[in-house]
């Protein structure tokens, strides 16, 4: 749910590609579910858009 996270918040995508990654929220999209996170990831920083039932709490 859009309301449970704010900016700032530190997520964890457990499957898919970016699998075991932590990233920070940068901005919520309620409209469209999906999150604007801000990850560390190898070759560098990269900022993702993440559904928000592809995170949990980290």
């Amino acid at each position: 749910m859009a309301a449970d996270y704010v900016p700032g918040d530190v997520v964890h995508i457990p499957t898919g590609p970016f699998q075991g990654v932590c990233a920070v929220v940068r901005e919520v999209d309620a409209v469209t579910s999906r999150l604007h996170v801000h990850a560390l990831v190898s070759g560098g920083p990269h900022e993702l858009s993440v559904g928000f039932d592809e995170v949990e709490w980290a």
